[in-house]
């Protein structure tokens, strides 16, 4: 097995983390190799390692694994350990050398010694000695530079590494890429503004750059990008439900149920406009898997032999790959956030139906976050998040909100108007997919009276859409508005959240758009 080291060439910094390039470069002979491939951080996130060598070459395996599996023998430490003792036992010859010289010369075991031989051996000990001395300076400081390559070297082997097995189309040298995901770096803007009272005033943006990855960045090219990969969620509307005030009694039963219904919103990072060159290069992926599927199971044959160290960090494979059509579209919820995001909206019809679990996002090759995806077939799309889309801006005002009681009806009521306004401060036409919400009644004497929505789509939960054409540097202005009337002795409640239904037989989640338990069939 080849041991091939890496420098580190190029950081993309987030506001939290950063993308690692790193560069080396190896032999290989024609066919088969295996190669262990060292410098990935302590911190790196190895499921968003990525490998990449010229066009051409294939690999049919790689696992990941650290220090621990490096065998002693062959490592590079092991090598400057014994560079440094044969050093050391060198610099204790030359010292003795030099004490020799010196006790030799005080000549107290000649009875009477040559007056000739004691003129030549002190005219010839203050060179002797000298040159022992500088000798000796010269090994200390050998051995000063190894221990600091020892110490180096004892880092990089207590790091995680890649093994690959590679096939090279023919015998030669082959530059390589390692890229991967690290958290302990990232920036923070620092901003200054300068103004005399008379002129205007100039504003100023710098940025403190950190990173605790227990290796100096030397010489690399680094970029800053204002985002951090993105948490794998848009902002989302839930119905709105009117319903009266529980009593006390009612609230202590549900409070167990509430608390399972609690749901936390989530950011997204902001979208990355990056370039990543690879010039011939091409992400390594091993070959994908034979699959065969049963009524009851799916079964993925990997291709070849592997090889799974007990306790490494994981071994990779490639399964399957598929294309899924995808439209992109750009979202905005005032209600949630003064934010529009870029959004990839696919089929759940086109994804297959185990396909579900965490996977990372990546926008022009380079990571981008992550997202849990499982097919919902209650919903025809699946969206993607991209990210913050930069040159737009949404509000949402409430411009009034007034409450009055009509006593022949015993009826309480109140107004409500907002004002959303919707800015493309981009130099190109933009098409924006706009949300927001009117409550919905789940009591009979609760009355929602829909004034005005700007033609808006709405569906039977509240949540209403407009599809808003924006040209460059335009403003356009939504009106919403509605009254809500209800008993004027009850106490209007408002919840929100997405609806769960459990089977009162079973206590089995039931799904929307059924009628009947699939568990025991009982109606719900």
């Amino acid at each position: 097995m080849k041991t091939v080291k890496t420098t580190a060439v190029s950081a993309q910094v987030y506001r939290n983390g950063a993308e690692i390039i790193r560069k080396g470069t190896v032999k290989l002979e024609q066919g088969t190799n295996t190669v262990r491939i060292l410098g990935l951080s302590d911190d790196a996130d190895l499921d968003t390692a990525g490998l990449f060598f010229p066009a051409g070459t294939g690999m049919t395996d790689i696992h990941f694994g650290d220090g621990e599996n490096i065998d002693e023998e062959d490592s590079e430490s092991s090598v400057l350990s014994e560079k440094i003792d044969d050093l050391k036992k060198k610099k204790e010859v030359k010292e003795l050398q030099v004490s020799l010289w010196k006790e030799n010369g005080v000549f107290k075991g000649s009875a009477r010694p040559d007056l000739k031989e004691v003129e030549d051996y002190i005219s010839r000990l203050p060179e002797r000695v000298n040159a022992l001395n500088d000798e000796i300076a010269d090994i200390s400081r050998q051995i000063r530079k190894l221990e600091k390559e020892l110490k180096e070297a004892k880092r990089r082997e207590s790091q995680p590494y890649a093994n690959v097995v590679l096939e090279a189309p023919q015998t030669a040298e082959y530059p390589f890429e390692l890229h991967y995901h690290i958290s302990n770096a990232g920036w923070m803007p620092v901003y200054e503004i300068h103004t005399d009272t008379e002129s205007p005033v100039l504003m100023k943006s710098r940025a403190r750059i950190t990173q605790n990855t227990g290796e100096d960045w030397k010489d690399m090219t680094v970029s800053l990008l204002t985002s951090t990969p993105t948490d794998g969620a848009l902002p989302e509307l839930y119905p709105v439900y009117l319903s009266f005030r529980q009593s006390f009694q009612t609230a202590v039963r549900a409070k167990g149920m509430m608390a399972m219904n609690a749901m936390a919103d989530t950011a997204v990072g902001d979208t990355m406009e990056l370039s990543m060159p690879m010039a011939a290069m091409s992400r390594m992926e091993t070959e994908e898997a034979e699959i065969s599927s049963e009524e009851t199971m799916t079964e993925y044959v990997l291709p070849g032999k592997k090889q799974i160290p007990s306790g490494s960090s994981g071994t990779m494979a490639d399964l399957q790959s598929f294309e899924v059509p995808a439209e992109y579209e750009l979202i905005a919820v005032p209600r949630k956030d003064v934010h529009a995001y870029l959004a990839a909206k696919v089929k759940t019809a086109n994804l297959p139906a185990d396909f579900r679990g965490n996977a990372g996002i990546y926008l022009n090759g380079v990571y981008a976050g992550e997202m849990y995806i499982t097919p919902d077939l209650t919903k025809e799309d699946l969206r993607i998040p991209l990210g913050k889309a930069e040159g737009i801006q949404v509000s949402r005002t409430e411009k009034k909100k007034k409450t009055s009681e009509a006593l022949l009806k015993n009826q309480r009521t109140t107004e409500y108007v907002y004002e959303l306004k919707l800015t493309n401060n981009r130099s190109s036409d933009i098409t924006l997919r706009v949300q927001d919400q009117i409550p919905t009644s789940q009591e009979k004497t609760i009355i929602v009276d829909i004034k005005n929505t700007d033609q808006a789509e709405k569906d039977d939960s509240g949540i209403l859409t407009w599809l808003i054409s924006l040209g460059a540097k335009q403003t356009k202005v939504l009106n919403l508005s509605y009254n809500i009337s209800w008993p004027k002795d009850k106490t209007l409640h408002e919840s929100t959240g997405p609806v769960r239904r459990f089977c009162h037989t079973c206590g089995r989640e039931v799904p929307a758009g059924l009628r009947f338990c699939p568990e025991c069939g009982s109606e719900v």
